[in-house]
């Protein structure tokens, strides 16, 4: 199963209002500083909302998850993990059977479109009871 989130693009208002923030914040450093700054701030911002402001797909195949950003692709066994958690925006894959909390820290969070999340939410609950026996 395939899919692409894109959360920029589904939050226009959202997007417009922080785009507008970030340009308001770069002049300043800019004007407060100098160019050189503000060309460093942008690419720290760039590196650290890049899954907000680009799309992220996502790919479960029969023994693996791949997710592959503008920056990166990184897959991980299906076998790693032992657990779900649905959330707000997206479901956890944890490595753990019981509640922790580095789960963020060592799962993986996968995004999940509104209008397909009840789909894929039983499409990666299948997957990982099947991997966990």
């Amino acid at each position: 199963m395939k899919w692409t989130v894109h959360p920029a693009k589904e939050n226009a208002t959202k997007t417009v209002i922080s785009l507008i923030f970030i340009i308001v914040f770069l002049l300043f450093i800019v004007i407060a500083y100098n160019i050189y700054w503000a060309l460093l701030g942008f690419l720290f911002l760039v590196a650290t909302l890049h899954s907000y402001y680009f799309p992220t797909s996502y790919e479960i195949t029969e023994d693996e998850v791949i997710v592959k950003t503008i920056f990166a692709k990184n897959k991980r066994k299906l076998s790693e993990f032992k657990k779900t958690y649905a959330g707000k925006n997206g479901i956890l894959l944890s490595p753990f059977r019981h509640k922790t909390f580095l789960n963020n820290f060592r799962g993986v969070f996968l995004l999940v479109p509104n209008q397909n999340k009840q789909e894929i939410m039983e499409f990666v609950n299948k997957k990982i009871s099947e991997n966990v026996g």
